[in-house]
This record gives C-alpha cells, sequence and structure tokens, in this order.
C-alpha cells in the first residue's frame, strides 16, 4: 500500500502539485462497527485493527518525510487524524459529547455498529453529541474538531507546519 500511495503522491507532483497534506488513518478500532463484531474487547477498542493501522501509519509518517526530501520544491504535511480522533475519544467530555463508543444513527448492536445507517435506522436527538455519526464514521461535530485541529494545530497533530501556515508558505 505505501509503494502505492508513493506512486499516487508522485504524480501528483508530476502534474505540479506542491503543497501536498496527507491524512493517516484513524483508530479504526475504535468504530462502532469494530466493537460490535469484537464482544471480546468488552467496552475498549479492537487491538488489532489499532496496532495494523499504526504500522501503517508510521510507514506512512516515512515516506512523507522520504517525499518532502526527494521531490525539489515540494511541501508533503502529515496529518495526524489517529492522533486527533484518539484524543477526543479518550476524552470525550471535555469537548461535549456524551458518546465516544456508539453511533448516533443506528439499527442494531451493543454500539449501534452491526447495520450501515438507512431508512430502518433510529436517530439520536442530538447528534452534536456523538463521536460516531454511523458505524463507521465521524460525526459532523467530530470532524469539525478534527479540521480545526489540522488547521491551527501544533507539530503533534500536522507536520512540519499546520494548514494556515501552508496557505502562507
Amino acid at each position: 500500500m505505501i509503494s502505492k500511495f508513493r506512486q499516487q503522491l508522485t504524480r501528483l507532483y508530476l502534474l505540479d502539485a506542491r503543497k501536498i497534506v496527507v491524512a493517516n488513518v484513524g483508530p479504526i478500532g475504535c468504530i462502532p462497527f469494530m466493537r460490535d463484531t469484537n464482544p471480546s474487547a468488552g467496552n475498549n477498542c479492537v487491538d488489532l485493527p489499532n496496532q495494523l493501522v499504526q504500522y501503517f501509519n508510521k510507514r506512512l509518517k516515512d515516506l512523507i518525510s522520504e517525499l518532502s526530501s526527494n521531490l525539489e520544491g515540494s511541501l508533503f504535511l502529515y496529518a495526524d487524524v489517529y492522533r486527533i480522533v484518539t484524543d477526543i475519544i479518550e476524552n470525550y467530555r471535555d469537548y461535549g459529547f456524551d458518546a465516544a463508543d456508539s453511533a448516533c444513527c443506528f439499527v442494531g448492536g451493543r454500539f449501534g455498529g452491526l447495520i450501515p445507517c438507512g431508512p430502518p435506522s433510529k436517530v439520536c436527538p442530538d447528534r452534536s453529541k456523538y463521536v460516531f455519526w454511523d458505524p463507521y464514521h465521524p460525526s459532523d461535530a467530530t470532524n469539525i474538531l478534527i479540521a480545526r485541529r489540522l488547521l491551527d494545530g501544533d507539530l503533534a497533530d500536522i507536520y512540519p507546519i499546520n494548514v494556515r501556515q501552508l496557505l502562507n508558505a
């Protein structure tokens, strides 16, 4: 996957893209679908998917550094969505959420993760209070937090500069 990603990012560079933000993969072991399909994890995130994602993300970060060094005039940013979403899940109440493990739009499952959101689904009364919209995706409220941190975040959220700084680079 990393070699294919290298090819695609290099292709963008060859098409004159010079400022590119690359977001890593979020903690998929924490989505409601994974929680419901892996009941042995209890109330926790599922370890194996998150371990695999962290391995991929490490390789991705190395790729971003490599491309920034080797493609003259390029500026690749590494957006650490995994870190941001993990922080939101771990500190969800500090961000104004009521639920960090369950889907707002749900049909079945302990965490609302067994059936995709659709016509028979129930929807929570206030979607801004849920970290996850459906079995797979962050809610709009979560995406706004992610976007703000990528726009103005520090080096722990986005490296080597944030998106606002990229606009002026």
